[in-house]
């Protein structure tokens, strides 16, 4: 989430002006590549192995840590330092990545408890570095080191998606895992540069205080149930995408470049232009209309599962769902970081942020089994008919006090 620092961090005045978005722009390449991994390649690799979309849905039931990984944030806190965490973190998440280059998804048991791990490995370091974004970053910077945090996060799963995929059709799979593997290990050589940085002499408030507080605000039910839906024919589009494609005909090579290098760049785009928009027409009236936007663009799936396959449609239908999803995404989280409470933002968005991910988490889950007994064409429009019911929520709360952030801050978000 957008590190609100409201002092400068101990030591920070002697560091020089280069040190938090250099450490920023390595820790956050860092936290998007294991993800990168777990939602853009394996699906890929998982259907290119012929493993059934059921499974394939299941990734996201697997790697849920994701979505909990709050729960176990104040240990990393109160013990040790970040420093040190994050280097653990990295040295499981080697192992693992690792792992794929001698455990097929056939072996499904052990090859989802390899996906579990990784998950688990890849949260605890997220919350490693986040917090020490936090206590190294002079407030000063806060913006131009969100702005490198979006980049390489992105970057991250550009990588991760994109060149990886590419590189399967010159080395093959088991190498290409390895290839990535010895990616986190020089992510693990630069934890020796870091600080000594740690949350042991930080006051702790009670999480379920920030959000009991937040729960007798008025509104408060209504910004929760749009939290959990507003983007849930989003979440559900999302795991059968590149399955999808590679049952079209195209290969790794064109799917890595097409859905993750170009796609992910038009959903930068499109959170950036939507930044300006919400900054014109407020936040609600970007919820309603960017959301019907981004609703409307899972219907290119839809009318693509009934097309014969051909590179302008495959291009054609992923710029813009891209596109779309991004100026939906950037409404969305200009939401969640509207209705937080300033003295429990931290704590409160993590909850409102884990809402959304348990209803991706959820609907992940059943993509594939869903997919595979209704068809892609009829899922892909169920995925459109389920971004509906989100924006019927949104008269509920016409008139709440909604005070846009800045657009810098909704971009950092997308990362």
């Amino acid at each position: 989430m957008t590190t609100t620092a409201r002092f400068e961090p101990p030591g920070s005045l002697a560091r020089p002006a280069w040190f938090a978005p250099t450490i920023a722009a390595v820790l956050y390449f860092a936290q998007g590549f294991p993800f990168g991994i777990v939602d853009q390649l394996l699906p890929l690799y998982m259907r290119v192995q012929d493993i059934s979309l059921t499974n394939i849905g299941l990734v996201s039931a697997v790697s849920s840590a994701w979505t909990w990984k709050f729960l176990w944030s104040p240990a990393i806190d109160r013990f040790g330092t970040y420093r040190r965490w994050i280097a653990a973190a990295l040295v499981v998440l080697i192992a693992t990545i690792a792992a794929f280059a001698v455990v097929p998804p056939e072996m499904t048991t052990l090859f989802f408890v390899i996906v579990a791990v990784l998950a688990f490995a890849s949260a605890t370091q997220d919350i490693a570095i986040d917090a020490m974004a936090v206590r190294i970053t002079p407030e000063r910077q806060l913006g131009y080191v969100n702005s490198i945090r979006v980049t390489s996060y992105r970057g991250a799963m550009i990588v991760a998606g994109g060149a990886l995929a590419a590189l399967t059709s010159v080395i093959g799979w088991k190498a290409t895992f390895l290839v990535a593997a010895a990616i986190m290990g020089l992510a693990l050589v630069t934890t020796m540069f870091l600080p000594h940085e740690s949350g042991a002499a930080t006051r702790h408030q009670s999480p379920f205080r920030g959000m009991g507080q937040w729960l007798q605000r008025k509104h408060a039910f209504a910004f929760l149930a749009i939290a959990f839906i507003y983007r849930l024919g989003d979440a559900a589009l999302v795991p059968m995408s590149k399955p999808f494609w590679v049952d079209k005909g195209f290969s790794t090579a064109e799917i890595g470049t097409v859905t993750t290098v170009i796609g992910l760049s038009f959903l930068i785009a499109g959170a950036f232009i939507g930044g300006a928009f919400i900054s014109r027409i407020g936040i609600w009236h970007s919820l309603l209309w960017l959301g019907i936007v981004q609703v409307l663009s899972n219907g290119g799936y839809a009318i693509a599962a009934g097309q014969p396959a051909s590179q302008p449609m495959f291009y054609g239908v992923v710029i813009v769902e891209n596109f779309c999803s991004g100026l939906g995404t950037a409404a969305f989280l200009s939401f969640l970081m509207a209705i937080c409470d300033r003295e429990f933002a931290a704590t409160q968005y993590a909850l409102l942020s884990a809402a959304f991910a348990f209803t991706r988490f959820v609907i992940g889950s059943f993509s594939g089994v869903l997919t595979e007994n209704i068809g892609y064409a009829p899922y892909f429009w169920l995925t459109l008919i389920l971004g509906i019911p989100g924006l019927l929520l949104l008269p509920l709360i016409r008139g709440a006090e909604l005070t846009p952030p800045k657009s810098r801050d909704v971009v950092a978000e997308v990362g």
